[in-house]
């Protein structure tokens, strides 16, 4: 019976000690610039109830005109996409007048300055003849995931620091790291104030920041 409640005093001790713990959640930003564009562009032509053979033909030329003036650009491509022509019915007030024929195409570089130029003055198409009906430009970044585990890092060191400073005024030590749980990512435009439960990533910016947040405790001795 001594030998009984000698483990039991030693166990409940040992528990008393593992309840001494920490809880933080540390916080880690950083700017940082893409080194990738994704230019997307969409081609299109309206034609009458009869001319949907017509109306292919004429996408078959614009994309073979587009292809001539971005190869005369001589920007450094990563991947030039081409889809699949979508067709739509397009309506008036007498019901159906004609189709629509649209085909997308986007290309990815690290050339990002001269595609940013092209975009925002697309000139050299113009001058081919040539029209968007869309227009969008997309930056990212090949060391994205690398940044994010450095972020990581930062935010558990600094989820200890503020461990030490709560416990600063006590006897106690921080000492192992118990559990450690990553929040999303915020990835904005710099000093946006943007933020969401699901995280959000913005890609209309070259320029980027990224937030995250790690909730750590830490056990104390």
């Amino acid at each position: 019976m001594v030998l009984a409640f000698g483990v039991f005093g030693w166990y409940f001790k040992q528990s008393r000690q593992q309840q001494q713990s920490v809880k933080v959640v540390g916080y880690a930003t950083q700017e940082f610039e893409s080194n990738v564009v994704k230019w997307t562009v969409t081609l299109s032509q309206r034609v009458s109830m009869s001319g949907t053979e017509e109306g292919y033909r004429i996408m078959a030329q614009k994309l073979d005109s587009f292809k001539k003036v971005w190869k005369s650009t001589g920007i450094t491509t990563d991947e030039f996409k081409v889809f699949p022509i979508t067709v739509n019915r397009e309506y008036g007030n007498g019901g159906q007048v004609g189709y629509s024929l649209s085909q997308r195409v986007y290309i990815l570089s690290g050339d990002l300055e001269k595609i940013e130029q092209i975009a925002i003055n697309p000139a050299i198409f113009v001058n081919a003849g040539l029209a968007f009906d869309n227009s969008q430009m997309e930056f990212f970044s090949t060391e994205l995931e690398e940044i994010k585990k450095e972020l990581l890092g930062t935010a558990t060191q600094n989820a200890r620091e503020r461990a030490e400073l709560i416990v600063s005024t006590t006897d106690l030590k921080v000492d192992k790291l118990l559990s450690a749980r990553s929040g999303v990512f915020q990835i904005t435009e710099p000093y946006s104030t943007e933020v969401a439960g699901y995280g959000v990533h913005n890609t209309s910016s070259p320029s980027k920041n990224i937030k995250v947040t790690v909730s750590a405790e830490f056990s104390l001795k």
